[in-house]
């Protein structure tokens, strides 16, 4: 079952937390104070689905604090800690969600909404640099794992 409560923090408690977050490092703090106000922190129990499998993608997840499994059907294939993130390939390809995010422990995450995400790119190309740098590092990881 999917719980999440959202958590109230004003937008400065935001973005202290955000400029903790390395995809984030570097951000102009004007960027920073944008994310933060248009974010929302959510909380999850042990074992809460963050995302289903096959939803469509409405957001971007920032793991602020805890630890999530990342499962495609069945079988766990990463593991998320504070600093990862996941939801952006849904957002940024249009598809629907290739893996179920499981919260393995009580897990905040910060969410931003599909209507922020790409604009929020555009005005920071670091970030989506970032972004495409980890994508580039969980493909090796996936084909190294297939690979006999």
């Amino acid at each position: 079952m999917n719980a999440k409560r959202i958590i109230a923090l004003d937008v400065s408690d935001r973005v202290r937390a955000l400029e903790r977050v390395p995809l984030l490092a570097g951000a102009p703090s004007e960027e920073l104070h944008e994310i933060a106000e248009r974010s929302h922190l959510l909380t999850f129990r042990a074992a809460d689905v963050i995302v289903p499998e096959g939803e469509e993608g409405l957001g971007f997840y920032l793991v602020l604090a805890g630890r999530a499994r990342v499962l495609r059907g069945d079988v766990e294939v990463d593991q998320l800690v504070p600093g990862d993130f996941f939801g952006e390939i849904s957002l940024l390809e249009g598809q629907l969600r290739m893996a179920t995010v499981v919260a393995a422990e009580q897990t905040t995450c910060l969410g931003i909404l599909r209507s922020f995400f790409r604009p929020m790119l555009v005005r920071n190309p670091r970030v989506a640099l970032r972004i495409l740098e980890e994508e580039r590092r969980r493909l090796l990881i996936a084909r190294d794992r297939t690979e006999p």
